[in-house]
């Protein structure tokens, strides 16, 4: 082998292993960089597209802010953060005046931690409580408050005003009601079912109103 087919192998190896290093020491790293770089170009793109939806919503929700601040104040009156019987029995004799009937009684019981009610086989609930499905709702926020209201009246408009008290501004629950020949009218006491939306009775309407601690 001549001396100048070894200088032309020594070149050939030299150019090899220049290209070789370049490859590994220039070219290589910029290549894992510029493939690192679009992933986090596509990740940062994906978060602006997350991000802007979510703008969108809070746009939105700002054009009806009133309305979601009136709708909380009817939450919080509904189940408000203390028991306020006193309102409570305001909106009872407010409802009681305008359907003609009179409140007899009224009697608060001591307020319970919530407990979950259970459920029967056929998935309905197996007691007059209530059940819920939302972890924020526990025994150390939410109190239901047993409440026993009697009223006297005639049959139609005594139904009618346990009606607007379940729709009140209060949210209360009837577990039980009762009713018997009123003992103010000439019908027979201990009838239970009036056979007339005119005969006076007097009703037992049990249930529940609720608190929720802020």
């Amino acid at each position: 082998m001549n001396r100048s087919r070894i200088w032309v192998m020594a070149a050939v190896l030299a150019v090899v292993v220049a290209i070789g290093g370049g490859w590994f020491i220039g070219i290589s790293p910029q290549l894992a960089v510029a493939k690192s770089a679009k992933a986090d170009r596509s990740n940062v793109m994906a978060a602006n597209q997350r991000n802007q939806i979510l703008l969108a919503k809070l746009k939105r929700d700002y054009l009806n802010i009133d309305a979601l601040k009136n709708q909380i104040l009817t939450l919080q009156e509904s189940v408000p953060p203390k028991a306020d019987i006193p309102s409570f029995v305001t909106e009872l004799n407010s409802l009681a005046n305008a359907r003609g009937v009179i409140v007899k009684s009224f009697s608060v019981g001591d307020a319970k931690p919530y407990t979950p009610t259970p459920q029967g086989s056929n998935g309905k609930s197996s007691s007059s409580g209530t059940s819920q499905t939302n972890p924020k709702i526990t025994a150390s926020n939410f109190f239901p408050i047993p409440v026993q209201i009697s009223v006297s009246g005639e049959y139609a408009k005594v139904l009618d005003f346990v009606n607007d008290v379940q729709l009140g501004r209060r949210l209360f629950l009837v577990s039980a009601l009762s009713s018997m020949g009123s003992t103010n009218s000439n019908s027979v006491k201990g009838s239970s079912t009036p056979s007339a939306g005119g005969q006076r009775v007097d009703c037992s309407v049990t249930g529940f109103i609720y608190v929720l601690l802020n």
